[in-house]
């Protein structure tokens, strides 16, 4: 497998043929170099990582490759949570056939009727408050100062005035989350003393660990797996509360694939408790099993997006 990843000039390498890509580009994950009909591949995009590992990702196209019989690649975007405004989305430009993404990137696509639909099968991660469900929260964390200087944080309150970083604006777990409880307390985002975007929510972790702020809110799956890589962390990082249970990242089609396929991987996916070699490697991501999902499972989240369309979150990019 060719893996290839690049932010300056460099090149992907197809068979003996070399092509440039300026600066910025994605990232590039490939199970083979040479070129098919576009029928007999499936395109994959991830935007969660690297928050969450890019090779859970390569996991289930490798899973869903030997279901189909279908050639797969995957592109990893790690500049956004989700397709951004100011681009076509990789669906409607029939540039993807299947993504993993943050869910309100999902629902405004669906929302303005691009080429978009739910896949109905979706990931459950191990979470102490998860309930086999699937569900994230958002963790919000600061330092765990044994020394005194520190000023202790014991309610969601005593961070007004402080310092919060937060990975982007449409982030549901980093930002929204977060507006949705400071409205049900009768502040808005003036409640923090600064706000700082860091990108993404590893960096918003070490803005904390760093103390260039003294909190963040966090997808704890990001954090599951950022403590999982640092175990070191697991002392240093305190959560002080939890919000949610929030619905999962969907897993999206490109509508144009046929019918007959997409219930095919659907299904595949339902089935994958029952393929122990295949659930051993996902579980070292902390997911151990898909369950069947449908729209209504992102009612909650299209509620909170109503109740926060007029709150903004202003910041100094980091």
């Amino acid at each position: 497998m060719y893996r290839t990843a690049w932010y300056m000039w460099k090149t992907i390498r197809c068979r003996n043929d070399l092509q440039q890509f300026p600066e910025g580009y994605c990232s590039i994950y490939s199970l083979t170099g040479i070129p098919t009909k576009m029928a007999d591949k499936l395109r994959f995009i991830t935007y969660l990582s690297p928050g969450i590992p890019v090779q859970l990702f390569e996991t289930i196209m490798h899973y869903l490759e030997e279901v189909t019989g279908k050639q797969t690649y995957l592109i990893h975007e790690s500049r956004w949570s989700g397709p951004p405004l100011d681009r076509d989305d990789p669906f409607t430009a029939n540039e993807a056939d299947i993504g993993f993404m943050c869910s309100p990137g999902f629902l405004r696509l669906a929302q303005e009727k691009k080429e978009v639909e739910l896949c109905q099968a979706a990931p459950v991660y191990n979470h102490v408050r998860g309930e086999q469900k699937p569900v994230y929260f958002s963790d919000v964390i600061t330092v765990n100062d044994d020394s005194g200087t520190k000023q202790e944080f014991k309610e969601f309150t005593d961070l007004k005035g402080f310092s919060f970083a937060f990975n982007e604006p449409m982030s549901l777990s980093g930002t929204l989350i977060v507006l949705g409880e400071l409205k049900k307390r009768g502040y808005n985002s003036t409640f923090f003393g600064n706000t700082l975007q860091s990108g993404s929510h590893r960096n918003s972790i070490k803005m904390v660990l760093d103390r260039k702020a003294d909190i963040a809110a966090i997808d704890s799956n990001t954090l599951h797996n950022y403590l999982q890589e640092h175990p070191e962390g697991k002392d240093k990082i305190k959560v002080l509360t939890s919000f949610g249970p929030l619905p999962v990242h969907p897993i999206v089609f490109n509508k144009r694939l046929p019918a007959e396929l997409k219930k095919k991987i659907t299904d595949a996916l339902l089935d994958l408790h029952n393929k122990p070699e295949w659930m051993n490697k996902l579980r070292e991501y902390n997911i151990f099993k898909f369950t069947a999902v449908d729209m209504s499972h992102y009612d909650m989240e299209i509620n909170l997006l109503d109740a926060v369309k007029n709150l903004k979150i202003a910041a100094a990019y980091y």
